[in-house]
């Protein structure tokens, strides 16, 4: 008993750390915010550890408190950042100064508040097991201060609170809402992109970019975070079927055609994106899944593609990009069909203004004018020019250390003498080596297709795969040139490398957001009507089973129901076990303190009394009980008798020393 009081205290603590956990994992808060939000937890889990009192210095807590919440609004912070901190603090001081069941109540309320800002900033498979930990702790807090009260009025050594419960009441609770959740109408408060939409910041971490600028750039950072992921049709694997893979190699975000300096932009003469409608043999269908972004570009096939459902909420932007014309809550499906045969953009021809842009060239990039001579002398303007600039490129080396970045022309020092960087400065060297030679040429921006997860059946585009390469202009339609060579495993923009483990957990959160956080109302009515056609199309074929399994079951059927209701038939004996309000007690103490022929109650609960000398007093009050109801009616005796009985759960007989 003295163990579980020792620890009883701290099952207040348990809500607090797992809503602190679940706060992390959403990733959306600096480190100095978590700073502040585990500071409070850890300093009162240490008061509590050394059993300091504090409540002397109440006052003082309470006003810290007040100032740290002042502090963050005069400093401008976020009132959404500025309340969960507050929370945290004022959930730290309670738990460092005494407390009593009221207080106790108010961690928990305070905690529940914490877990519902993750509820609205999170929707990954991270935050189900965060729900199911803050389940189990609120509901072993709960337990615990239920069980302490009661606990403490009963007479004589108090039973173990039913923590094993704990378990069985989360699980069916869990089942409880996950069958709500299938059958209630879909919500979507749409409050997550304001917290959680992230992007690569310039040029520091890999992602897609509306821009290219190769001035005062920096070793570039791996961004594992997902980008899309493309799923094939039922029935189809692209390992076995390579053909339908076709097209999906390079995948189009936006356009830049217009350089000044080294920074490509977009150019508002880029037409915008055609949507054209598909039809006919030999079209491949793919379900793009698109995780929310800041920018809510499309990035589509690098072919003739068209999109379907047409009246998604999709807009033309610059540089031919296409975009969503809201920001995204949640992930995203659309399906894509494309032409493998059309590995061309779609553009019947350029004017005079426009090829004008797409030859210029400005005095900073000589470098790329000299390059272009020495690498391919004496080639006319043809795709086979490309061909040999492309292939020069694709000997130099691919490095995310960026040593040209910090250089006064990081163009010319990667040409002539580091020969290493990432996509980004080929791409930017290919356009401007072919403008120079009177080529049109443009930068694209977009992903390269990721890996093959075979445990979910879909390609995995991660930031890192976010890619650049020149397209270019020869005989009225666009060609793709791609001079970026190999890079080491991991590196950004080749993919990582993963494992079984790591692909089995990404497949998991892919069914996670394919089964619940897009589970709609189309989904519900999806699973009714298979539901409606398995019942309509079941054969109902009815075949008697054979006498002997038959009887042997309801032989077993009916002696487990006789031993489960022996106290019912078995005669009782003579004396108080016909008073039905010691039949629970006699069913306890059966075995060692039956009552003998002739006993009255008190007698046979004085002999009981002999057994154990710490329940006197309890069965003497039990005695008189059962002789008032016996006279009177009373119904005390009844509550008293099965009070009594769980005293003696579980109890033995000592066992008689032995005569040497």
């Amino acid at each position: 008993m003295g163990l579980r009081l020792r620890w009883a205290p701290w099952s207040d603590h348990l809500p607090l750390w797992v809503a602190l956990g679940a706060t992390v994992a959403t990733g959306i808060y600096e480190p100095g915010e978590l700073a502040l939000m585990v500071l409070p937890l850890v300093a009162a889990a240490v008061v509590q550890a050394l059993r300091w009192d504090l409540d002397r210095h109440r006052r003082w807590l309470e006003v810290g408190a007040l100032l740290l919440f002042l502090g963050n609004l005069a400093r401008g912070h976020g009132i959404l950042p500025v309340a969960i901190q507050t929370l945290f603090v004022l959930a730290g001081a309670r738990l460092a100064l005494p407390r009593e069941l009221p207080q106790r109540r108010q961690l928990l309320l305070i905690g529940f508040l914490l877990f519902l800002t993750t509820a609205i900033a999170g929707t990954d498979l991270i935050f189900l097991f965060g729900a199911l930990a803050w389940a189990c702790a609120a509901t072993l807090a709960l337990l615990q201060q239920a069980w302490e009260p009661s606990a403490a009025l009963r007479p004589g050594p108090p039973p173990r609170p039913p923590l094993a419960w704990v378990p069985l009441w989360v699980g069916a609770a869990t089942l409880f809402g996950a069958g709500f959740f299938v059958i209630l109408p879909r919500l979507s408060l749409g409050l997550r992109p304001a917290l959680l939409a992230r992007a690569a910041t310039g040029l520091a971490q890999a992602g897609l970019s509306e821009r290219l600028d190769l001035a005062g750039g920096g070793p570039l950072e791996p961004n594992p975070e997902v980008a899309l992921r493309i799923a094939p049709p039922p029935g189809v694997d692209p390992i076995t079927n390579p053909q339908w893979a076709r097209g999906l190699a390079l995948l189009r975000g936006i356009t830049l055609e217009s350089v000044q300096g080294l920074r490509w932009e977009p150019s508002p003469q880029t037409p915008a994106f055609p949507r054209i409608r598909m039809g006919g043999p030999g079209l491949q269908r793919a379900e793009l899944l698109y995780t929310p972004s800041a920018h809510g570009i499309l990035v589509l096939p690098a072919a003739q593609a068209s999109l379907d459902p047409e009246e998604l909420p999709v807009v033309p932007g610059p540089g031919g990009s296409l975009r969503w014309r809201y920001p995204q809550a949640r992930t995203a499906p659309v399906t894509v069909t494309w032409d493998p045969q059309q590995l061309v953009y779609p553009e019947r021809r350029l004017t005079a203004r426009r090829l004008d842009l797409l030859t210029t060239l400005e005095s900073g990039h000589e470098a790329a004018r000299r390059a272009s001579l020495r690498f391919a002398p004496g080639i006319l303007p043809t795709p086979r020019l490309a061909q040999s600039l492309e292939a020069t490129l694709r000997g130099f080396r691919y490095t995310l250390e960026n040593p040209s970045g910090t250089t006064a022309n990081p163009l010319e020092d990667f040409l002539e003498r580091s020969q290493a960087g990432h996509c980004e400065y080929f791409a930017s060297a290919l356009a401007l080596m072919l403008r120079a030679r009177g080529v049109p040429a443009r930068v694209v921006n977009g992903y390269r297709l990721g890996p093959w997860i075979p445990e979910g059946g879909y390609f995995r585009v991660s930031q890192n795969e976010a890619h650049s390469w020149v397209e270019y202009w020869h005989e009225g339609r666009w060609w793709t040139a791609d001079p970026t060579p190999a890079g080491p495993a991991g590196a950004a923009g080749e993919g990582p490398s993963f494992g079984a483990l790591d692909r089995w957990l990404d497949a998991l959160r892919y069914r996670w957001e394919r089964y619940v956080v897009r589970f709609s109302d189309q989904d519900q009515l999806s699973g009714l009507a298979w539901l409606q056609g398995r019942a309509q199309g079941w054969d109902w074929h009815w075949r008697a089973p054979s006498r002997a399994p038959v009887a042997a079951l309801s032989l077993l059927a009916l002696a487990w129901t006789l031993w489960r209701t022996r106290q019912l038939w078995r005669p009782a004996p003579p004396g108080p076990g016909r008073l039905r309000a010691l039949a629970p007690l006699l069913a306890r103490t059966r075995r060692f303190g039956p009552p003998q022929p002739g006993d009255t109650a008190r007698v046979w609960l004085q002999r009981l009394g002999a057994l154990r000398p710490e329940r006197v007093e309890a069965l003497a009050a039990l005695a008189d009980a059962v002789e008032a109801e016996a006279y009177g009616g009373t119904g005390q005796a009844t509550a008293q008798a099965r009070a009594e009985a769980r005293a003696w759960r579980g109890w033995r007989p000592p066992e008689k020393p032995t005569s040497p």
